[in-house]
C-alpha cells in the first residue's frame, strides 16, 4: 500500500522537475545570450555608451518601431546627443533560439523613453540577432514591432 500512495507522490514530483527544467536555458551558451540581454537593457537604461560599443556589432542594423532604421554610428551618436533616451525597459516571454553561431532572442517589451524631449510609452515585440565571431557574441540586428498605436 505504502508504494501505491508513493507512486502519485513520485510522479508529481517528476512532472513538477519536468516543467521546472522547461522554464531554464537549455544550455551555457543560452544563458550567455540571456545575460547579454540583461546587459544590453541595463547599459540603454543607462545610457553606458562605452558597454554598448561593446555589446553591438559594427554591422548593427536597428530598426526601430517608427521604421527608422540605424547603424550603430548614428544610433551611437543619437544616444550620446542626448535625442534618444531609454528610462525603462520592461521585457516578459523573452525566448532564445539558437542557430550554430547564431541566436536570436524574441520578447514582448513596454519601453519608457524620451525622443527629442517628448515622453512615449511603447507596448512592441522585439527581435535580436546576435553573431558569435571570433569567440565573443555581439548584436548584429535590433528589429521592433510596435503593438500600441
Amino acid at each position: 500500500m505504502k508504494t501505491l500512495l508513493s507512486l502519485p507522490l513520485m510522479l508529481l514530483v517528476a512532472v513538477l522537475a519536468i516543467a521546472a527544467q522547461s522554464s531554464k536555458p537549455e544550455n551555457k551558451t543560452e544563458q550567455g545570450i540571456l545575460k547579454l540581454e540583461q546587459d544590453w537593457v541595463a547599459a540603454l537604461t543607462k545610457n553606458d555608451l562605452v558597454a554598448l560599443e561593446r555589446l553591438y556589432h559594427d554591422n548593427l542594423i536597428y530598426t526601430h518601431s517608427s521604421g527608422v532604421v540605424d547603424t550603430k554610428a548614428s544610433f551611437m551618436a543619437s544616444l550620446k546627443a542626448g535625442s534618444l533616451k531609454y528610462e525603462s525597459l520592461d521585457r516578459e516571454e523573452i525566448k532564445v533560439t539558437m542557430f550554430g553561431d547564431t541566436a536570436l532572442v524574441t520578447c514582448k517589451a513596454t519601453v519608457r523613453l524620451m525622443s527629442k524631449g517628448q515622453p512615449n510609452t511603447l507596448v512592441m515585440r522585439l527581435l535580436h540577432v546576435y553573431v558569435k565571431e571570433k569567440g565573443r557574441w555581439q548584436m548584429v540586428a535590433h528589429q521592433s514591432t510596435r503593438l500600441n498605436p
